[in-house]
């Protein structure tokens, strides 16, 4: 039966026909486009983010992630005799500043006169006997001539002054006991110095 025939009833027929074979295609249309939507109308966008690290100058004391709680004794050692100087030269963990700091930073290494001298200590710093007003005379240098006085440039010695690297650098003390004529009583002798250091 065609759409050319012009029963009623025919006629009729031919609508609803024409009718379901529209809907189905607008049904299929319908479940094309629900498969293929991705829910977001299938648009992108895209942007950058900044990552950022801020760097700022800073020094370590000691070779690890944290500052030493102390750089150790530098000693003399036993002596029994002061008719020559006893030379030392500080090692890791016996004296020697070590330090880490920021690359390129102008770092300031300055020590203090001690407990037992005030003012200046060009002719020498003291130590005292543990229990008595005993001293024996020694002194600090940064070089192993022993020809600038360590100090923090206005106690009669010189600040050490140096360029950072960002590794660990060394710098050692070297300490001199002065000779005397006269042997002081035998006990124990000791000082403590502060080191300063600025950057």
């Amino acid at each position: 039966m065609t759409c050319a025939d012009r029963t009623f009833r025919r006629v009729t027929a031919c609508r609803h026909t024409a009718a379901q074979i529209i809907a189905g295609m607008s049904l299929a249309a319908l479940l094309q486009n629900a498969v293929a939507d991705t829910g977001v109308d299938d648009l992108s966008k895209s942007q950058a983010f900044t990552v950022n690290a801020s760097i700022v100058k800073g020094c370590t004391l000691g070779s690890g992630a944290t500052d030493v709680t102390s750089l150790g004794t530098l000693s003399f050692g036993n002596v029994s005799s002061l008719d020559a100087p006893v030379d030392v030269a500080s090692t890791q963990n016996a004296g020697s500043v070590v330090i880490k700091c920021t690359p390129g930073v102008s770092v300031t290494l300055a020590l203090g006169s001690g407990n037992n001298v005030t003012g200046s200590v060009s002719s020498g710093r003291k130590l005292l006997k543990a229990s008595g007003t005993e001293t024996l005379t020694y002194q600090l240098f940064q070089d192993a001539a022993h020809a600038t006085v360590w100090g923090d440039g206005t106690n009669g010695g010189s600040s050490q002054v140096f360029s950072s690297t960002g590794a660990v650098q060394e710098y050692k003390i070297y300490a001199r006991l002065l000779a005397s004529s006269t042997l002081p009583s035998a006990g124990n002798y000791t000082d403590s110095v502060l080191l300063t250091v600025t950057y």
